[in-house]
């Protein structure tokens, strides 16, 4: 016995489902749309109708109003063919059919088509509804066949009133025909049918000719006898139409069968209060089961195509399996690595920070030794005061003694401020104040080099986006690189520049040495780089792009015109111009 794969039986089970729920859901979808199509038109022709109707009824109220035609039923000695030729004229220019005027006893006595072979002229209509409800002071709107025409109408009528007695009815007729042309101009969908049923449920109006005067329901032993006795059809009994009402997913269907073919409908359905009638417009959807095979042919080449994606897919993903745990393990260990990266960085960045206070210690104990030394004779030498009994002058070694500690206090604190490691912590710096403070760690080496400092005038207002800790580091190595190029130089002198432009600040920091040689000014910035023979690293001035680079700003470095050189830091003057 042949045994398909499991995977394959699964996969056309899921499309079998997908199809009928598809099936279903487009089915579905264009009963509905059929629905509301439906529902459109019928409130567009019943609209047309009731508006049509109005206009028709209104006639009758105006010819009573005509003085002539009054006179004319109360005084049997008038002449009637004014009265025939003023009918003719409402008749033409209304559109009705005919016009006419009944007596009390029900005779046709004035007419639009008097000079017609078929004038109503002489007829008695007193079993029609619309005479003798009429006569009973009623306005009347009324479907029948017509007695001498046969042909299907809509009659009107309105009592005639004098000194307030009826003694006469008007009627007009419309013959419906002109309704089933007319709707024609108004829906031109060939896709639905209309019919409009009296309360009698027999079709009045349709603009199919085998509906007209037959009915979708049942015709009992009451009907047949009203049907006889009403004379409304004259001879004609109704014929009931083979038709059954059922219901699909919600939506009423209405079935009818012809000789050649069975059709289905989704129907809407409308009040015509004029009429005591029903207006009911059906869209076809006999089509509907077929018209879904399109669609599912899509969604089986749709799901076939998805499917062969989705196994390519899976084969692939079976490779990649393998694959994801050693690209987790290697993020691991880019991670860890990254990690240990950070912390030699935070080491390199300690390191060049002691190792510029090492450079820098010889003339840091010198600027520490000086007032130590000065304490030292000022304290003798109060010791002596006091024992001669000089307080005064005694208070003022003191003083003096006080102040060189402080000296001594700052010198030191700055140093361990500038030597502790420290997170990044960008935020707003007062330019000046870390100036000043790269001066007192820097200004021991220096006064050893005999370097004469040109101050700047910088403004308290003048703010840089920074790591304080970071850049003071920055401007030490810059300067203290600065005074050891001028050590055997004839000139020392080192001086700053400030420039502020679109939202940023420009650093100089200029000396007189012999500059930088032409081959290092692409390579200074580079690590291990160092000018320096006897010391130093060469990672000050790379760690120092590092770290302005950090702040998103630029460090660079040439020779001045004139001799000597000039490194140039530019920062952003707020944390927006980042």
């Amino acid at each position: 016995m042949l045994r398909f794969p499991r995977k394959i039986l699964l996969a056309v089970a899921i499309l079998i489902v997908l199809l009928l729920f598809s099936f279903l859901f487009g089915r579905h979808y264009d009963l509905t749309q059929a629905q509301q199509l439906a529902q459109r038109q019928v409130k567009q022709l019943t609209h047309y109708l009731d508006t049509e109707l109005a206009r028709f009824a209104a006639i009758p109220h105006l010819v009573t109003d005509n003085q002539l035609l009054t006179a004319f039923i109360s005084d049997k000695k008038q002449a009637v063919q004014p009265i025939n030729n003023y009918l003719a004229d409402i008749q033409r220019a209304s559109g009705a059919s005919d016009v006419y005027v009944l007596n009390r006893a029900g005779d046709v006595v004035a007419s639009s088509n008097w000079q017609l072979d078929y004038s109503y002229i002489g007829n008695n209509f007193a079993f029609r509804p619309y005479f003798y409800q009429a006569l009973a002071g009623e306005k009347v709107a009324y479907f029948a066949l017509g007695l001498r025409s046969n042909e299907r109408g809509i009659y009107f009528s309105e009592p005639v009133y004098h000194d307030n007695d009826v003694i006469g009815v008007v009627v007009l007729k419309v013959n419906v025909s002109k309704f089933e042309s007319d709707r024609q101009l108004l829906n031109t969908s060939l896709a639905s049918h209309f019919y409009l049923s009296l309360a009698d449920n027999v079709i009045a109006i349709s603009d199919i000719k085998s509906w007209r005067l037959n009915t979708i329901q049942p015709i009992n032993d009451a009907k047949q006898q009203y049907f006889t006795t009403s004379r409304r059809y004259l001879g004609y009994m109704p014929k009931v139409i083979d038709a059954q009402q059922t219901n699909s997913q919600g939506i009423p269907l209405l079935h009818i069968n012809a000789a050649d073919k069975r059709s289905r409908y989704v129907p809407a359905t409308a009040a015509i209060n004029r009429l005591e009638a029903q207006m009911t417009v059906l869209v076809d959807i006999s089509s509907v089961n077929i018209e879904q095979f399109p669609r599912l042919v899509w969604i089986a080449v749709i799901y076939a195509g998805a499917l062969m994606v989705f196994y390519s897919l899976m084969a692939r993903f079976a490779g990649y399996k393998k694959l994801l745990y050693s690209r987790h393990s290697l993020e691991q260990e880019v991670i860890e690595r990254t990690h240990a990266l950070e912390k030699a960085q935070t080491a390199l960045l300690q390191s060049a920070k002691l190792a510029t206070i090492g450079q820098l210690s010889a003339g840091i104990n010198h600027e520490i030794n000086q007032p130590l030394s000065a304490m030292s004779t000022y304290l003798v030498s109060a010791k002596r005061l006091i024992a001669k009994g000089d307080i005064t002058q005694a208070a003022e070694n003191i003083v003096i003694v006080q102040s060189l500690i402080e000296r001594v206090h700052k010198i030191v604190g700055q140093l361990k401020h500038f030597s502790k490691p420290a997170q990044t912590q960008l935020r707003e710096q007062s330019l000046a104040q870390l100036l000043k403070n790269a001066m007192v760690i820097a200004s021991a080496q220096l006064k050893h080099d005999d370097v004469i400092v040109k101050h700047a005038e910088i403004a308290d207002t003048i703010k840089v986006w920074v790591d304080g800790v970071k850049f003071e580091q920055v401007l030490v190595n810059v300067i203290t690189n600065a005074s050891h190029a001028m050590a055997h130089s004839p000139k020392r002198e080192l001086s700053f520049e400030i420039e502020q432009f679109d939202g940023r600040v420009k650093l100089s920091i200029l000396d007189t040495g012999p500059g930088i040689e032409q081959h290092a000014l692409g390579t200074i910035f580079e690590p291990f780089y160092s000018t320096k023979s006897t010391n130093g690293l060469g990672l000050g001035l790379s760690i120092s792009k590092q770290i302005i680079n950090s702040f998103n700003g630029c460090l660079t470095a040439h020779n001045r015109p004139h001799g000597g050189a000039q490194f140039i830091i530019t920062l952003a003057n707020t944390k927006g111009a980042l």
